[in-house]
């Protein structure tokens, strides 16, 4: 008995929250249906008719057939109506569909005047209008009435109650039911609001989306970020953190503070990380969303993280899977646009859609009247692009410069261009005459307006005009003086850019220009100097096995396997009796001796005696040494400026010095002196000569003297851009 009466209370519990629909299921029906000559009706349970057989069919258009409030829907062709229980018509069969929710609420539609489209609304049970009939979609949602408007293609959806009363109007993208007495809504622009089902108002459209935590709490979403609400749709946290676990647990965003380099605070922003895009925006990341913004802080684009982002002049360009989309200025026709594909060069937008491309200036304008299906970029002021099939060359207004014939071509570099027309491999100018041969066999444009031709075995120098500069039968490969002349027994020439012969192939070795004035020439045993001109300093000779470099004035020279230095009147200046030099740089040069390396004066003075395992050339005066695994520096006087007692030293691109001991950084001046000891976890250069360093899990920005611009107290510094650099905060 007590078992009974336990599950007769949870029965009763669950039926307390079933809506009435899905409580009508339940329900014995007390009710007959029967037939008679193909007509319907309907009898009581004590066999009397209650509805005479008329009718083509009893129930609903969804298929039910239980009555509501003592009417049922009937069917008359193709056509719906009401009829008393007690054999009335309530309606005539006007209604092309009717559904019974439950009391007093039936749904019904009716096909539209000018057109099969049919309007939804909703009757009771004596056949009166409750909600008009100028809905294209109506439904019900705990006891809730979601209604659609059709407008300008466009479908506008409104929250109503049964009684026709206006919780939210017909404006907006979705509504849905979200739990328990609240629905969330969208507007037409994406963002999403929540309402109770009493018609309040819990957050206005702001939300990018929402979602359930669990019975008690629902999570909000706004740019990547997370919030709380309660099941009452208060809110318990707002959108501001990284990951809500729940009501007590959660995780901010990492704190960034954007400084220049008087420690003034340009901008603060909680994110996961921050890019600098070109030099006009700054991109703020939160959980795979990106806000970018502009120099005046004003949002240019907010929305999921692309692909990839990057800056066209003042345009933002977006790369997504399928598309790409180019943000601007108001003021720019290139404002909103999307494309397939982009390529960018410096001075076009070239954007590929609807299987052609379009060429557009950096205002937006549009450059090409007619399609085109292919275009390459980076070319000196025409730009070339391909049209059925073939291709030619535009100007910067969109004009057609050279015409449309050939079957490849190379942007311009300087004046001229490759090309290839009917097969042949052509050279030609900025007016699409062909310069040079009517073929070649291949051609390399050169950026300093000549182009390198090969036809069967010549291989031809030729200027902007076609005119061959130099020809020979011989190889060329690049020098930085031109090209080395190479015969087929490895004989070497030097010919320069403009196809002067400096040196004819005679020779075994041509070095490369040594400090943009001098080259090492070798023939058989003998060796010379020459200038870049091709006069000597020193004619050939072989009193020397070789000449290695040159410097201050003095040459090191390799004699009976040692090496010395002499100055350019061949005077022996240093006795060749080292087993390695290097170059003068001031007063001293490196030279080795016995397995060790040491500094000798000109005058040939052990300035510092070898005794060390390597040294560096002199820079600003400044040599880097190692001595048993340990560093230390020497200044061009012979002085021990740094002492050597370092795991490592690096030189930094304004001549100052970071030395490490012991896992630990330290940083000198440019001329040997101690401005930081080494205490520092980490010292990083930046851009304009200031150090970002770190001690004791706190980073801070350093100027050369080792004062603070920026104090030793974030979490980590970056350097976003030239004298902008990125603080992200310590939490407590």
């Amino acid at each position: 008995m007590k078992k009974l009466q336990r599950r007769s209370r949870v029965l009763a519990l669950l039926i307390c929250f079933l809506p009435t629909s899905v409580l009508t299921l339940y329900a014995q029906s007390p009710y007959t249906f029967f037939q008679e000559n193909g007509k319907m009706g309907l009898k009581n349970k004590s066999g009397k008719i209650l509805i005479t057989p008329r009718y083509d069919k009893l129930g609903w258009s969804d298929g039910s057939d239980l009555s509501t409030d003592d009417v049922i829907g009937y069917q008359q062709g193709q056509l719906w109506g009401l009829v008393s229980l007690s054999n009335k018509r309530v309606t005539a069969a006007k209604y092309y569909s009717l559904r019974a929710v439950h009391r007093g609420l039936i749904i019904a539609s009716l096909k539209g005047r000018f057109s099969n489209l049919l309007f939804y609304g909703t009757i009771n049970s004596k056949g009166q209008t409750i909600i008009d009939f100028q809905n294209q979609s109506l439904e019900v949602d705990h006891d809730l009435l979601i209604l659609s408007e059709k407008r300008n293609n466009q479908r506008y959806y409104g929250l109503y109650n049964q009684s026709n009363q206006e919780l939210l109007p017909k404006q907006y993208h979705h509504i849905q039911h979200l739990h328990r007495d609240l629905f969330s809504y969208t507007d037409t622009l994406g963002y999403t609001g929540v309402i109770h089902r009493n018609g309040s108002i819990k957050l206005p459209p702001e939300l990018d989306s929402l979602s359930l935590l669990n019975e008690e709490y629902i999570k909000t979403y706004r740019t990547g970020k997370e919030g709380l609400l309660d099941a009452q749709g208060q809110v318990i946290l707002p959108p501001l953190y990284k990951t809500i676990i729940d009501k007590y647990n959660y995780v901010p965003f990492a704190q960034y503070e954007i400084k220049d380099t008087t420690d003034q605070v340009l901008n603060t922003w909680s994110a996961d990380s921050i890019q600098w895009i070109g030099d006009r925006f700054i991109a703020i990341y939160t959980n795979g969303w990106m806000d970018v913004k502009n120099s005046q802080n004003e949002t240019i684009y907010e929305g999921r993280q692309p692909l990839r982002v990057r800056a066209f002049k003042e345009h933002l360009i977006l790369q997504r899977p399928n598309r790409s989309d180019i943000i601007s200025p108001s003021e720019h026709s290139f404002s909103q646009m999307s494309f397939d594909s982009i390529k960018v060069d410096t001075h076009y937008l070239f954007g590929y859609s609807d299987h052609a491309w379009n060429i557009y200036n950096n205002f937006g304008r549009q450059l090409n009247e007619k399609s085109i299906e292919d275009i390459l970029p980076e070319s000196n002021n025409l730009i070339p692009v391909q049209r059925n099939g073939y291709w030619g060359y535009l100007d910067h207004r969109g004009n057609t410069a050279i015409t449309y014939k050939y079957d490849e071509v190379t942007p311009f570099v300087g004046q001229i261009a490759r090309v290839k027309y009917l097969g042949y491999q052509q050279l030609i100018n900025q007016f699409g005459e062909v310069v040079g041969e009517a073929s070649y066999d291949s051609i390399w444009v050169k950026n300093n307006n000549t182009a390198v031709t090969r036809s069967r075995s010549r291989t031809d120098i030729l200027n902007n005009n076609g005119a061959a500069l130099f020809q020979t039968y011989n190889t060329l490969a690049p020098h930085t003086m031109g090209y080395l002349e190479v015969t087929e027994n490895n004989k070497i020439g030097l010919v320069n850019h403009r196809g002067k012969t400096l040196f004819h192939p005679e020779y075994d070795y041509i070095s490369d220009l040594i400090q943009d004035k001098f080259i090492i020439l070798k023939r058989g045993n003998e060796i010379a100097v020459s200038y870049k001109d091709g006069s000597y300093l020193i004619p050939f000779t072989s009193r020397f096995e070789d000449i290695l470099d040159i410097s201050e004035g003095m040459l090191s020279i390799q004699k009976n396997g040692k090496y010395g230095f002499i100055n350019f009147d061949q005077e022996l200046h240093i006795a060749h009796r080292y087993d390695s030099v290097g170059v003068f740089s001031g007063q001293l040069a490196p030279v080795k001796l016995n397995g060790h390396w040491g500094f000798v004066s000109p005058k040939e003075e052990l300035l510092i005696q070898p005794n060390l395992d390597s040294v560096s050339h002199f820079s600003n005066h400044m040599s880097i040494v190692k001595r048993e695994d340990h560093y230390g520096i020497y200044n061009d006087q012979g002085e021990l400026k740094v002492a050597i007692e370092y795991d490592a030293i690096r030189r930094t691109s304004h001549q100052l010095f970071v030395v490490k001991q012991a896992q630990k950084y330290g940083l000198f001046d440019a001329g040997g002196q101690k401005i930081l000891g080494p205490s520092y976890d980490r010292i990083a250069e930046t851009h304009n000569g200031l150090f970002i360093v770190r001690r004791r899990g706190k980073e801070g920005l350093m100027n050369e003297r080792g004062m603070y611009v920026i104090p030793l107290k974030y979490k980590q510094i970056a350097e976003l851009s030239p004298g902008r650099f990125l603080c992200q905060v310590i939490l407590e």
